[in-house]
Protein backbone atom coordinates (compact mmCIF):
# COMPACT_ATOMS: atom_id res chain seq x y z
CA UNK A 1 0.00 0.00 0.00
CA UNK A 2 1.79 3.52 -1.00
CA UNK A 3 3.25 5.64 1.81
CA UNK A 4 0.91 8.97 2.36
CA UNK A 5 3.19 12.11 1.30
CA UNK A 6 3.89 12.58 5.08
CA UNK A 7 5.39 9.10 5.69
CA UNK A 8 7.78 9.63 2.73
CA UNK A 9 11.48 9.61 3.54
CA UNK A 10 12.52 13.10 2.13
CA UNK A 11 14.53 12.82 -1.16
CA UNK A 12 17.63 13.09 0.63
CA UNK A 13 17.49 10.61 2.30
CA UNK A 14 16.25 8.65 -0.83
CA UNK A 15 19.73 6.49 -1.76
CA UNK A 16 18.70 5.31 -5.30
CA UNK A 17 17.65 8.80 -6.15
CA UNK A 18 20.78 10.27 -4.97
CA UNK A 19 22.81 7.94 -6.80
CA UNK A 20 20.53 8.04 -9.95
CA UNK A 21 20.92 11.91 -9.35
CA UNK A 22 25.03 12.14 -8.64
CA UNK A 23 25.49 9.63 -11.79
CA UNK A 24 23.38 11.84 -14.14
CA UNK A 25 25.44 15.46 -12.77
CA UNK A 26 28.39 13.50 -13.95
CA UNK A 27 27.60 12.51 -16.86
CA UNK A 28 25.48 15.98 -17.83
CA UNK A 29 28.83 17.87 -17.11
CA UNK A 30 30.70 15.64 -19.93
CA UNK A 31 27.48 16.30 -22.41
CA UNK A 32 27.80 20.26 -21.37
CA UNK A 33 31.61 20.07 -22.53
CA UNK A 34 31.41 17.66 -25.54
CA UNK A 35 28.59 19.69 -27.12
CA UNK A 36 31.08 22.67 -26.79
CA UNK A 37 33.64 21.29 -28.18
CA UNK A 38 31.82 19.57 -31.15
CA UNK A 39 30.62 22.58 -33.14
CA UNK A 40 33.96 24.30 -32.12
CA UNK A 41 36.29 21.58 -33.57
CA UNK A 42 34.24 21.28 -37.12
CA UNK A 43 34.56 24.77 -37.73
CA UNK A 44 38.04 24.50 -36.84
CA UNK A 45 38.48 21.91 -39.32
CA UNK A 46 36.53 22.45 -41.96
CA UNK A 47 36.03 26.20 -41.24
CA UNK A 48 32.26 25.88 -42.13
CA UNK A 49 29.23 26.34 -40.11
CA UNK A 50 27.41 24.25 -42.95
CA UNK A 51 29.22 21.19 -41.90
CA UNK A 52 28.62 22.17 -38.25
CA UNK A 53 25.40 22.14 -38.76
CA UNK A 54 25.55 18.59 -39.95
CA UNK A 55 26.74 16.82 -37.43
CA UNK A 56 24.49 18.92 -35.42
CA UNK A 57 21.51 17.25 -37.35
CA UNK A 58 22.79 14.23 -37.61
CA UNK A 59 22.49 14.10 -33.60
CA UNK A 60 19.05 15.01 -33.93
CA UNK A 61 17.82 12.57 -36.83
CA UNK A 62 19.76 9.66 -34.68
CA UNK A 63 17.41 10.53 -31.81
CA UNK A 64 13.88 11.64 -33.59
CA UNK A 65 14.23 8.18 -35.62
CA UNK A 66 14.82 6.13 -32.68
CA UNK A 67 12.60 7.33 -30.46
CA UNK A 68 9.65 5.33 -30.91
CA UNK A 69 11.49 1.84 -31.09
CA UNK A 70 13.13 3.44 -27.94
CA UNK A 71 10.01 4.13 -26.24
CA UNK A 72 8.59 0.42 -27.25
CA UNK A 73 11.88 -1.42 -25.77
CA UNK A 74 11.58 0.86 -22.66
CA UNK A 75 8.56 -0.87 -22.16
CA UNK A 76 9.48 -4.41 -22.83
CA UNK A 77 13.09 -4.85 -22.43
CA UNK A 78 14.81 -4.10 -18.84
CA UNK A 79 14.93 -0.51 -18.26
CA UNK A 80 18.52 -0.89 -16.54
CA UNK A 81 19.66 -2.86 -19.56
CA UNK A 82 18.93 0.18 -21.88
CA UNK A 83 20.54 2.46 -19.18
CA UNK A 84 24.01 0.63 -18.85
CA UNK A 85 24.30 -0.29 -22.99
CA UNK A 86 23.19 3.08 -23.89
CA UNK A 87 25.73 4.86 -21.41
CA UNK A 88 28.34 1.85 -22.64
CA UNK A 89 28.56 2.78 -25.86
CA UNK A 90 28.23 6.14 -25.55
CA UNK A 91 31.28 6.19 -23.78
CA UNK A 92 33.04 3.91 -26.59
CA UNK A 93 31.90 6.15 -29.14
CA UNK A 94 33.67 9.62 -27.18
CA UNK A 95 36.79 7.82 -26.60
CA UNK A 96 37.10 6.97 -30.06
CA UNK A 97 36.40 10.27 -31.21
CA UNK A 98 39.29 11.92 -28.46
CA UNK A 99 41.27 9.27 -29.98
CA UNK A 100 41.26 10.45 -33.80
CA UNK A 101 41.18 14.18 -32.92
CA UNK A 102 44.90 13.34 -30.79
CA UNK A 103 46.01 11.37 -33.68
CA UNK A 104 45.36 14.33 -35.90
CA UNK A 105 42.95 12.27 -38.40
CA UNK A 106 39.50 14.23 -37.72
CA UNK A 107 37.28 13.31 -40.40
CA UNK A 108 33.79 14.87 -40.84
CA UNK A 109 32.04 12.36 -41.96
CA UNK A 110 33.24 10.05 -39.04
CA UNK A 111 31.79 12.73 -36.60
CA UNK A 112 28.62 13.41 -38.26
CA UNK A 113 28.30 9.42 -38.07
CA UNK A 114 28.95 9.18 -34.64
CA UNK A 115 26.62 11.96 -33.72
CA UNK A 116 24.21 9.24 -35.46
CA UNK A 117 24.65 6.59 -33.21
CA UNK A 118 24.97 9.24 -30.38
CA UNK A 119 21.69 10.64 -30.98
CA UNK A 120 20.16 6.72 -31.39
CA UNK A 121 22.02 6.02 -28.22
CA UNK A 122 20.57 9.04 -26.00
CA UNK A 123 17.28 8.14 -27.33
CA UNK A 124 17.20 4.48 -25.44
CA UNK A 125 18.65 6.11 -22.37
CA UNK A 126 15.72 9.11 -22.23
CA UNK A 127 13.28 6.53 -22.67
CA UNK A 128 14.31 4.52 -19.91
CA UNK A 129 14.95 7.33 -17.79
CA UNK A 130 11.50 9.00 -16.43
CA UNK A 131 9.86 5.83 -15.90
CA UNK A 132 12.88 4.35 -13.93
CA UNK A 133 12.21 7.76 -12.34
CA UNK A 134 9.33 7.00 -11.19
CA UNK A 135 10.11 3.80 -9.82
CA UNK A 136 12.97 5.34 -7.29
CA UNK A 137 10.33 8.16 -6.52
CA UNK A 138 7.27 8.62 -4.71
CA UNK A 139 4.35 9.99 -6.76
CA UNK A 140 3.81 12.65 -4.05
CA UNK A 141 7.66 13.60 -4.77
CA UNK A 142 7.70 13.83 -9.03
CA UNK A 143 7.41 17.31 -9.08
CA UNK A 144 10.10 18.23 -6.00
CA UNK A 145 12.36 15.85 -8.39
CA UNK A 146 11.74 17.08 -11.34
CA UNK A 147 12.59 20.41 -10.39
CA UNK A 148 15.92 19.02 -8.82
CA UNK A 149 16.60 17.50 -11.53
CA UNK A 150 16.01 20.14 -13.73
CA UNK A 151 18.04 22.14 -11.42
CA UNK A 152 21.19 19.61 -11.85
CA UNK A 153 20.77 19.66 -15.38
CA UNK A 154 21.32 23.97 -15.60
CA UNK A 155 24.27 23.17 -13.11
CA UNK A 156 26.29 20.79 -15.40
CA UNK A 157 25.36 23.06 -17.98
CA UNK A 158 26.27 25.81 -16.18
CA UNK A 159 30.19 24.32 -15.83
CA UNK A 160 30.24 22.58 -18.38
CA UNK A 161 30.34 25.18 -21.24
CA UNK A 162 33.15 27.28 -19.60
CA UNK A 163 34.78 23.88 -19.07
CA UNK A 164 34.69 22.45 -22.65
CA UNK A 165 36.16 26.27 -24.12
CA UNK A 166 39.01 25.88 -21.48
CA UNK A 167 39.67 21.95 -22.20
CA UNK A 168 39.03 22.94 -25.58
CA UNK A 169 41.67 25.33 -25.37
CA UNK A 170 43.94 23.34 -23.85
CA UNK A 171 44.01 20.24 -26.42
CA UNK A 172 40.92 19.72 -28.62
CA UNK A 173 40.90 16.11 -27.53
CA UNK A 174 40.68 16.56 -23.71
CA UNK A 175 37.01 17.42 -23.86
CA UNK A 176 35.73 14.19 -25.71
CA UNK A 177 38.12 11.71 -23.63
CA UNK A 178 36.60 13.73 -21.12
CA UNK A 179 32.62 13.01 -21.93
CA UNK A 180 33.73 9.56 -21.96
CA UNK A 181 34.88 8.87 -18.48
CA UNK A 182 31.75 10.56 -17.79
CA UNK A 183 29.89 8.36 -19.13
CA UNK A 184 31.51 5.49 -16.51
CA UNK A 185 29.32 7.16 -13.12
CA UNK A 186 25.85 7.19 -15.06
CA UNK A 187 27.08 3.54 -15.82
CA UNK A 188 27.35 3.04 -12.50
CA UNK A 189 24.66 4.44 -10.95
CA UNK A 190 22.42 2.25 -13.06
CA UNK A 191 24.21 -0.83 -11.51
CA UNK A 192 23.88 -0.21 -8.40
CA UNK A 193 20.42 1.07 -7.69
CA UNK A 194 18.51 -1.38 -5.82
CA UNK A 195 14.63 -0.86 -6.88
CA UNK A 196 13.52 -3.01 -9.69
CA UNK A 197 13.45 -0.18 -12.67
CA UNK A 198 10.70 -2.70 -14.62
CA UNK A 199 9.08 -2.62 -16.80
CA UNK A 200 6.41 -4.97 -14.92
CA UNK A 201 4.38 -7.36 -17.35
CA UNK A 202 3.25 -9.69 -15.48
CA UNK A 203 -0.31 -8.63 -15.50
CA UNK A 204 0.04 -9.83 -18.76
CA UNK A 205 1.14 -12.70 -19.10
CA UNK A 206 -1.82 -14.03 -20.26
CA UNK A 207 -2.91 -12.08 -22.48
CA UNK A 208 -1.95 -12.93 -25.72
CA UNK A 209 1.32 -11.38 -27.15
CA UNK A 210 1.18 -8.11 -28.97
CA UNK A 211 3.35 -6.54 -31.66
CA UNK A 212 5.53 -3.95 -31.57
CA UNK A 213 2.91 -1.81 -34.10
CA UNK A 214 0.24 -2.46 -31.43
CA UNK A 215 2.32 -1.49 -28.42
CA UNK A 216 2.58 1.51 -31.12
CA UNK A 217 -0.65 2.14 -31.39
CA UNK A 218 -1.41 1.88 -27.70
CA UNK A 219 0.50 4.96 -26.89
CA UNK A 220 -0.30 6.93 -29.93
CA UNK A 221 -4.51 6.30 -28.31
CA UNK A 222 -3.29 7.50 -25.05
CA UNK A 223 -1.87 10.98 -26.50
CA UNK A 224 -4.79 11.29 -29.66
CA UNK A 225 -7.51 11.53 -26.43
CA UNK A 226 -6.26 15.45 -25.22
CA UNK A 227 -6.66 18.02 -27.61
CA UNK A 228 -5.12 20.24 -26.39
CA UNK A 229 -2.02 18.00 -25.84
CA UNK A 230 -2.13 17.14 -29.64
CA UNK A 231 -2.16 21.04 -30.16
CA UNK A 232 0.81 21.53 -27.83
CA UNK A 233 3.26 19.03 -29.36
CA UNK A 234 2.70 20.79 -32.93
CA UNK A 235 3.57 23.94 -31.13
CA UNK A 236 6.69 22.63 -29.22
CA UNK A 237 8.35 20.94 -32.21
CA UNK A 238 8.00 24.54 -33.95
CA UNK A 239 9.30 25.61 -30.97
CA UNK A 240 11.70 23.64 -30.19
CA UNK A 241 13.39 23.85 -34.02
CA UNK A 242 13.23 27.99 -33.58
CA UNK A 243 14.86 27.45 -30.25
CA UNK A 244 17.49 24.42 -31.64
CA UNK A 245 18.62 27.44 -34.19
CA UNK A 246 19.10 30.37 -32.28
CA UNK A 247 21.48 28.13 -29.43
CA UNK A 248 23.30 26.90 -32.90
CA UNK A 249 23.57 30.60 -33.80
CA UNK A 250 24.73 32.16 -30.67
CA UNK A 251 28.00 30.01 -30.82
CA UNK A 252 28.61 30.68 -34.81
CA UNK A 253 27.74 34.38 -34.66
CA UNK A 254 30.06 34.90 -31.68
CA UNK A 255 32.60 32.67 -33.73
CA UNK A 256 32.32 34.96 -36.50
CA UNK A 257 32.58 38.00 -34.59
CA UNK A 258 35.96 36.86 -33.06
CA UNK A 259 35.55 35.33 -30.06
CA UNK A 260 37.65 33.12 -28.60
CA UNK A 261 36.39 29.83 -27.23
CA UNK A 262 36.76 30.14 -23.72
CA UNK A 263 33.94 33.50 -24.21
CA UNK A 264 32.26 31.02 -26.24
CA UNK A 265 31.97 28.53 -23.45
CA UNK A 266 31.64 31.82 -20.87
CA UNK A 267 29.17 33.34 -22.77
CA UNK A 268 26.70 29.76 -22.63
CA UNK A 269 27.61 29.67 -19.04
CA UNK A 270 25.33 33.04 -18.30
CA UNK A 271 22.52 31.13 -20.65
CA UNK A 272 22.84 28.17 -18.05
CA UNK A 273 22.93 30.43 -15.42
CA UNK A 274 19.98 31.83 -15.71
CA UNK A 275 17.83 28.36 -16.24
CA UNK A 276 19.66 27.46 -13.09
CA UNK A 277 18.08 30.29 -11.42
CA UNK A 278 14.72 29.76 -13.53
CA UNK A 279 15.33 25.88 -12.31
CA UNK A 280 15.59 27.44 -8.82
CA UNK A 281 12.62 29.82 -9.29
CA UNK A 282 10.23 27.52 -11.02
CA UNK A 283 8.36 26.06 -7.68
CA UNK A 284 7.72 29.76 -6.91
CA UNK A 285 6.44 30.75 -10.28
CA UNK A 286 4.04 27.34 -10.84
CA UNK A 287 2.23 28.18 -7.84
CA UNK A 288 1.52 32.14 -8.52
CA UNK A 289 1.42 32.04 -12.22
CA UNK A 290 -1.20 30.31 -14.34
CA UNK A 291 0.22 28.76 -17.20
CA UNK A 292 -1.23 30.18 -19.35
CA UNK A 293 0.59 33.06 -18.43
CA UNK A 294 3.98 31.47 -18.88
CA UNK A 295 3.13 29.94 -21.74
CA UNK A 296 2.46 33.50 -23.26
CA UNK A 297 5.42 35.19 -21.39
CA UNK A 298 7.50 33.09 -22.67
CA UNK A 299 6.05 32.85 -25.88
CA UNK A 300 6.86 37.35 -26.47
CA UNK A 301 10.10 36.68 -24.65
CA UNK A 302 11.93 34.57 -27.29
CA UNK A 303 10.97 37.31 -29.69
CA UNK A 304 12.46 40.08 -27.55
CA UNK A 305 15.06 37.97 -26.63
CA UNK A 306 15.96 36.74 -30.25
CA UNK A 307 16.13 40.36 -31.11
CA UNK A 308 18.50 41.10 -28.61
CA UNK A 309 20.86 38.63 -29.45
CA UNK A 310 20.65 39.60 -33.51
CA UNK A 311 20.70 43.04 -32.00
CA UNK A 312 24.09 42.60 -29.70
CA UNK A 313 25.83 39.62 -30.83
CA UNK A 314 29.00 41.32 -31.27
CA UNK A 315 28.95 41.91 -27.35
CA UNK A 316 28.41 38.48 -25.86
CA UNK A 317 28.29 39.32 -22.18
CA UNK A 318 24.76 41.33 -23.38
CA UNK A 319 23.71 38.88 -25.85
CA UNK A 320 23.89 36.04 -23.35
CA UNK A 321 21.90 37.75 -21.46
CA UNK A 322 19.29 38.10 -23.85
CA UNK A 323 19.35 34.54 -24.36
CA UNK A 324 19.57 33.47 -21.27
CA UNK A 325 15.87 35.51 -20.08
CA UNK A 326 14.51 32.77 -22.47
CA UNK A 327 15.82 30.07 -20.82
CA UNK A 328 14.59 31.43 -17.23
CA UNK A 329 11.46 31.57 -18.56
CA UNK A 330 11.05 28.30 -20.41
CA UNK A 331 12.34 26.17 -17.11
CA UNK A 332 9.52 26.34 -14.99
CA UNK A 333 7.37 25.32 -18.16
CA UNK A 334 9.41 22.40 -18.64
CA UNK A 335 8.81 21.45 -14.95
CA UNK A 336 5.23 21.69 -14.68
CA UNK A 337 5.01 19.64 -17.76
CA UNK A 338 6.91 16.62 -17.41
CA UNK A 339 6.02 16.17 -13.89
CA UNK A 340 2.10 16.15 -15.05
CA UNK A 341 2.94 13.81 -17.95
CA UNK A 342 5.10 11.16 -15.64
CA UNK A 343 2.03 11.73 -13.01
CA UNK A 344 -0.77 10.68 -15.51
CA UNK A 345 0.94 8.07 -17.57
CA UNK A 346 0.87 4.52 -16.54
CA UNK A 347 3.97 2.71 -16.08
CA UNK A 348 3.43 -0.06 -18.64
CA UNK A 349 2.73 2.45 -21.30
CA UNK A 350 5.12 5.09 -19.93
CA UNK A 351 8.69 4.88 -22.37
CA UNK A 352 6.23 4.75 -25.24
CA UNK A 353 3.85 7.56 -24.41
CA UNK A 354 7.52 9.70 -23.30
CA UNK A 355 9.21 8.87 -26.10
CA UNK A 356 6.01 9.60 -28.72
CA UNK A 357 5.97 12.99 -26.98
CA UNK A 358 9.56 13.47 -27.16
CA UNK A 359 9.73 12.80 -30.82
CA UNK A 360 6.68 14.98 -31.75
CA UNK A 361 8.52 18.22 -29.81
CA UNK A 362 11.54 17.56 -31.59
CA UNK A 363 10.73 16.09 -34.90
CA UNK A 364 11.73 19.49 -36.57
CA UNK A 365 14.83 20.14 -34.17
CA UNK A 366 16.99 18.32 -36.64
CA UNK A 367 16.24 20.83 -39.69
CA UNK A 368 17.42 24.05 -37.38
CA UNK A 369 21.09 23.64 -37.59
CA UNK A 370 21.38 22.92 -40.89
CA UNK A 371 19.04 25.76 -42.54
CA UNK A 372 20.98 28.33 -40.41
CA UNK A 373 24.15 27.16 -40.97
CA UNK A 374 23.55 27.22 -44.98
CA UNK A 375 21.90 31.03 -44.31
CA UNK A 376 25.11 32.10 -42.42
CA UNK A 377 27.22 31.05 -44.99
CA UNK A 378 25.24 32.35 -47.58
CA UNK A 379 24.50 35.77 -45.80
CA UNK A 380 25.87 36.41 -42.75
CA UNK A 381 25.06 35.12 -39.08
CA UNK A 382 22.52 37.95 -37.99
CA UNK A 383 20.25 37.17 -41.05
CA UNK A 384 19.32 33.47 -39.64
CA UNK A 385 19.06 34.84 -36.55
CA UNK A 386 16.87 37.60 -37.78
CA UNK A 387 14.60 34.39 -39.70
CA UNK A 388 14.21 32.97 -36.30
CA UNK A 389 12.48 36.14 -34.34
CA UNK A 390 10.37 36.27 -36.96
CA UNK A 391 9.15 32.59 -36.43
CA UNK A 392 9.06 33.05 -33.10
CA UNK A 393 6.62 35.92 -33.45
CA UNK A 394 4.45 34.01 -35.59
CA UNK A 395 4.43 30.59 -32.88
CA UNK A 396 3.34 34.11 -30.00
CA UNK A 397 0.27 35.28 -32.18
CA UNK A 398 -0.37 31.63 -32.52
CA UNK A 399 -1.02 31.57 -28.71
CA UNK A 400 -3.68 34.11 -28.29
CA UNK A 401 -5.45 32.87 -31.36
CA UNK A 402 -5.46 29.26 -30.47
CA UNK A 403 -8.95 28.60 -27.95
CA UNK A 404 -7.48 25.57 -26.81
CA UNK A 405 -4.72 27.16 -24.96
CA UNK A 406 -7.74 28.83 -22.24
CA UNK A 407 -7.85 25.47 -21.09
CA UNK A 408 -4.08 24.88 -19.84
CA UNK A 409 -4.83 25.76 -16.32
CA UNK A 410 -7.63 22.99 -16.26
CA UNK A 411 -7.23 19.41 -14.32
CA UNK A 412 -5.96 16.93 -16.99
CA UNK A 413 -8.37 14.18 -17.85
CA UNK A 414 -7.63 10.83 -16.77
CA UNK A 415 -10.48 9.05 -18.30
CA UNK A 416 -9.40 6.71 -20.90
CA UNK A 417 -11.58 5.80 -23.69
CA UNK A 418 -8.80 3.42 -25.48
CA UNK A 419 -9.24 1.17 -21.85
CA UNK A 420 -5.84 1.90 -20.36
CA UNK A 421 -5.73 2.13 -16.75
CA UNK A 422 -6.10 5.36 -14.84
CA UNK A 423 -2.96 6.84 -13.84
CA UNK A 424 -1.04 6.02 -11.12
CA UNK A 425 -1.32 9.56 -9.48
CA UNK A 426 -3.08 12.95 -10.41
CA UNK A 427 -1.10 15.29 -10.50
CA UNK A 428 -0.78 18.84 -8.15
CA UNK A 429 -3.05 21.13 -9.49
CA UNK A 430 -1.82 24.34 -11.20
CA UNK A 431 1.09 25.08 -13.86
CA UNK A 432 2.07 24.18 -16.68
CA UNK A 433 4.33 21.00 -16.88
CA UNK A 434 7.68 20.25 -18.48
CA UNK A 435 7.93 18.24 -21.27
CA UNK A 436 11.98 18.15 -21.30
CA UNK A 437 13.41 15.94 -19.34
CA UNK A 438 12.91 17.08 -16.19
CA UNK A 439 16.29 18.20 -16.88
CA UNK A 440 16.36 20.07 -19.64
CA UNK A 441 14.68 22.73 -22.07
CA UNK A 442 14.84 21.51 -25.36
CA UNK A 443 17.54 20.79 -27.10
Amino acid sequence: MPRSESETPPLWRNRDYNLWWGGSAVSQLGSGVSQLAYPLLILGVADSASAAGIVAACANIGYLGASIPAGVAADRVSRRVLLIVSSVVQLVLMAAVGLAVAGGHVWVPQIAVTALVQGVMSALHQAATTPALRRIVAPAQLKVAFAREQARDMGTQLAGSPLGGLLFGLARWIPFVFDAVSYLFVTLAALFIRSPLGPDRAEEKTAEPTSVRQDVGEGLRFLRRDSFLRFLLLWAALSNCTLAGLAFMFVVALRHHGASASVIGTSESIVMACGLLGALAAGRIVRRVSGFQIVVTMSWLMVAGTLGVAALVARPWPAALCFGSLVFFMTPLNVTFEARMAATVPDRIAGRVMMTTSMAAQSLKWLAPLVCGALADRFSPTAPILGLAAVFALLAVAIHLTPALRRFDDAPHTGDDTGLAAPDAAPEPATPETAGRDAEPAR
